[in-house]
């Protein structure tokens, strides 16, 4: 367990200390959400920094908060959630598949959490997937118990319903289906070795704590808001897309989408789930508690696949959630392999290819990149981006200005994360409303944007610059602020 805690940490300080990346993979809507949070108090329900609705239940930022509270506004704080799920979901996912598939099987397991590509990109993120994985884990791991157990399984079905809606106000109710869909395989296996009652035969005080924890937090947010689209959060993504998002039209070809994404960003590990998988059906387990344990890892799958392969929005990173059975289904395929081929010597390539999978993501964070390289690929225009942001964001707070009474048009999200402000971000037309309806001068602060663009200097010709950054008039502008003065 310590090698695979110690796993984690090194994949999460190498993504730590490389180039900031808040900029990419939508981890700008959190850091708003976050901000409002924080600096509003906007407790229950929060908006992103283009002042739209957040696209997701609020435990992730209830987190994020938390940890800013404690450690300060910064990536570290913002990030070590994401951390401490992985880690979390790691050590469980071991303890679930020692017990059922042996300890050699477990670690293997637990290394597919660890060192999964996709994992390595997630640990240092400001999403909230590790988080919800974590939950739907832990929620359909304590009703698989619940399951077993029979009548005297009571508290874990309460669990299992507690976990369910945190997973919900981590994601939507898509926590809920993909926490449960492994229970369906109880129309699967019927075996009189197995002494097990329907799994809908739970206590009803399990749905009773759901309907508190989930409702409770909708009903709250309704009176906050009275806006109908605060419904969209709670149903989750799979319907509601978040805003900004380009709507797309289902077609067949998106059937076998999550598949393919499902096996390409966990390579290599997903070859063995995919042997796995052909052994499940091929050659089932002679043990009914093991096969009963083999169903509920697939059909929490293959329904999580279909849901998500139905949606109207898909995102690889939604996948995250199915990843610890096919872990456990790997690590058991590893292990076999293992056994057949000597554990010294699989044990001796493991090493290598963890080696190979850690020294990547090294070289993927670390290495140098030309300037034609980073002018090339977005990801790293927005690491340029990021990295300006927290410079020029040192600058202004030095600058004596109050940043918490600046208009912001254009400028990243990250500025003012690293401000400490939260002012939702305006457009041209925003621009002049505000400008007509107030007499006293305006701060704007620009991004991308130039300032001849807007059209505000001829009609407005006491503007003057009061920021800018770099200071070298040589240089492109990274950050300027202008005083409007009418």
């Amino acid at each position: 367990m310590a090698l695979i805690a110690s796993a984690c940490t090194l994949i999460y300080l190498i993504r730590l200390f490389g180039p900031t990346d808040l900029e990419s993979h939508a981890q700008d809507l959190n850091i708003g959400y976050t901000l409002d949070m924080i600096v509003q108090g906007n407790v229950f329900v929060q908006h992103d920094l283009n002042g739209a609705l957040m696209s997701a239940p609020p435990l992730h930022t209830w987190l994020l908060s938390l940890s800013s509270a404690m450690l300060g506004l910064g990536r570290l704080a913002l990030t070590l959630p994401s951390f401490l799920a992985i880690v979390i979901l790691s050590l469980l996912v071991f303890k679930v598949a020692r017990q059922r598939f042996g300890e050699l099987a477990a670690g293997f397991a637990a290394l597919a959490i660890a060192l999964s590509p996709t994992i390595a990109v997630q640990i240092a993120m400001v999403r909230s997937d590790p988080l919800f994985a974590l939950t739907v884990a832990a929620s359909a791991f304590s009703a698989l118990i619940a399951w077993e157990r029979g009548r005297a399984g009571g508290k874990f079905w309460l669990l299992f319903w507690g976990i369910a809606a945190l997973a919900t106000l981590s994601a939507g109710l898509s926590g809920l289906m993909f926490a449960a869909a492994g229970l369906l395989s109880h129309f699967w296996v019927k075996d009189r070795a197995l002494d097990c009652p329907a799994p809908c035969r739970s206590v009803p005080s399990g749905p009773l704590l759901f309907l508190l924890i989930t409702a409770g937090w909708l009903i709250i947010a309704w009176f906050s808001t009275r806006d109908p689209a605060i419904t969209h959060p709670f149903i989750g993504e799979l319907i509601y897309p978040p805003a900004g998002t380009a709507p797309v039209s289902w077609q067949a070809a998106d059937l076998l989408k999550p598949l393919f994404f499902l096996l390409v960003r966990h390579l290599p590990f997903s070859a063995f789930f995919l042997l796995a998988l052909w052994r499940v059906f091929r050659h089932p387990a002679t043990n009914p508690v093991e096969r009963r344990f083999e169903c509920f890892l697939t059909s929490w799958v293959l329904l999580g696949l279909l849901i998500l392969s139905l949606a109207r929005y898909q995102h690889p990173d939604q996948l995250l959630a199915l990843w610890p059975a096919c872990a456990i289904l790997a690590g058991r395929e590893m292990a076999r392999v293992a056994e057949r081929i000597g554990k010294t010597r699989f044990a001796g390539m493991s090493v290598v290819i963890g080696s190979i999978l850690i020294g990547s993501t090294y070289n993927a964070v670390h290495a140098p990149r030309s300037p034609s390289e980073k002018a090339s690929t977005k990801y790293s225009q927005e690491l340029k981006v990021a990295e300006d942001a927290e410079q020029a964001a040192k600058a202004l707070k030095a600058s004596g200005l109050d940043v918490r009474t600046l208009s912001h048009l254009g400028t990243p999200a990250s500025l003012q994360l690293y401000l400490g402000t939260y002012r939702p971000s305006i457009n041209a037309a925003q621009l002049e409303q505000l400008l007509a309806e107030t007499d006293l001068p305006i701060d704007l602060a620009l991004g991308a944007v130039d300032i001849e663009a807007l059209g505000l200097t001829p009609r407005y010709p006491k503007t003057k610059r009061i920021f800018r950054y770099p200071n070298d008039e040589t240089l492109p502008p990274v950050l300027q602020v202008y005083r409007i003065d009418k």
